[in-house]
């Protein structure tokens, strides 16, 4: 099942904003469960979400259902796919270390506002026409956006001296850049997984991709509770030791996430009719780091006593972010 009109279209790709936007939120109200073991929730939350829609909506069709799909697509599609979501896989963890640092208002947009600069950039001289000037002017725009949004932090961080053994939030922004990179790099990947006759459809590239989030995050995870970005080393025995309010939280975020990703393939994968631009849809999906950023601000309350200029940067941030996105839009 995909849209089959503009207006159901348009609520998936919105449907999949709030999404990708909100499900970092549950590693936080899981409390002091750090993003290493929650991240194991996480990814069998998701793969269980990609079967269960998959199983259900995937199956409802009078044409190629999933179970077909899976019948005709090549064992390669499969395999890339599976790579891709190892690849993102990376970048997402990232992205949680980095939100576990400096929080949800710095982390993502600096990493999907880098990986939005950069599949922007590629696309322009790879694929999709557009005009110059308008996509260069929102690139400049949502860079000034990471610029305001890291030196908020920043400065927040030295004014507050919170935990001055993180260098003013410098390791914070650097995880933030490097999952922004990687963020970026595995869109391709997943693409060619899809392309062709014998290519997956959206419920069975989503299976495929979250199999490969979930078998990488036993490498993942493991790394980084030897290694942490912060704290303590940890072992099985702590995520054995959490609540079943923690495991549940991490479940959640996968199914929330896992969601939003389908709505926004299936979204892409509507009658071109009634489709928006395959670029278009990429820059709305960023509209998530919007998202999460006034999840951070508003309800989770990581600016909560900055000064005047701190503030002033980040309400500059949200409106760089948003009329770059909106001037890539329009380009």
């Amino acid at each position: 099942m995909i849209p089959n009109t503009f207006t159901l279209t348009l609520l998936a790709l919105l449907f999949s904003i709030l999404c990708w936007g909100s499900w970092a939120s549950t590693q936080k109200a899981a409390g002091k469960w750090r993003f290493e073991l929650f991240y194991f929730d996480f990814a069998i939350g998701a793969v269980l979400t990609a079967l269960l829609l998959a199983l259900t909506f995937g199956s409802f069709s009078d044409n190629l259902t999933f179970e077909d799909n899976l019948s005709i697509s090549g064992k390669r599609q499969m395999a890339t796919a599976f790579t891709a979501g190892a690849i993102f896989n990376l970048g997402n963890m990232l992205l949680l270390a980095a939100t576990a640092i400096t929080g949800l208002s710095v982390a993502f947009p600096i990493a999907m506002g880098l990986a939005f600069i950069v599949t922007s950039v590629v696309g322009y001289f790879t694929a999709t026409p557009a005009n110059p000037a308008l996509l260069f002017g929102g690139i400049a725009l949502i860079l000034g956006a990471i610029i305001a949004d890291a030196l908020a932090h920043r400065r927040h961080t030295i004014e507050t001296a919170v935990t001055k053994k993180q260098g003013g939030g410098i390791k914070g922004i650097f995880i933030s850049l490097v999952s922004g990179l990687l963020l970026s790099a595995f869109l391709p990947i997943l693409a060619s997984s899809r392309a062709g006759d014998i290519g997956l459809g959206v419920y069975a590239a989503t299976v495929f991709f979250t199999l490969g989030i979930l078998a990488s995050s036993v490498f993942y995870s493991l790394y980084f509770m030897n290694l942490p970005v912060q704290g303590d080393t940890l072992s099985l025995k702590n995520y054995r030791n959490g609540t079943i309010g923690q495991h549940a939280w991490g479940l959640i975020g996968g199914a929330v996430w896992c969601a939003g990703t389908v709505a926004h393939f299936a979204a892409a994968s509507a009658p071109k009719s009634v489709q928006l631009s395959s670029a278009l849809c990429g820059v709305l999906g960023q509209a998530a780091a919007v998202v999460a950023a006034v999840w951070g601000l508003l309800w989770w309350k990581e600016f909560a006593g900055a000064s005047s200029g701190v503030r002033a940067l980040i309400a500059a941030m949200l409106v760089l972010f948003c009329a770059g996105l909106a001037l890539v839009a329009v380009a």
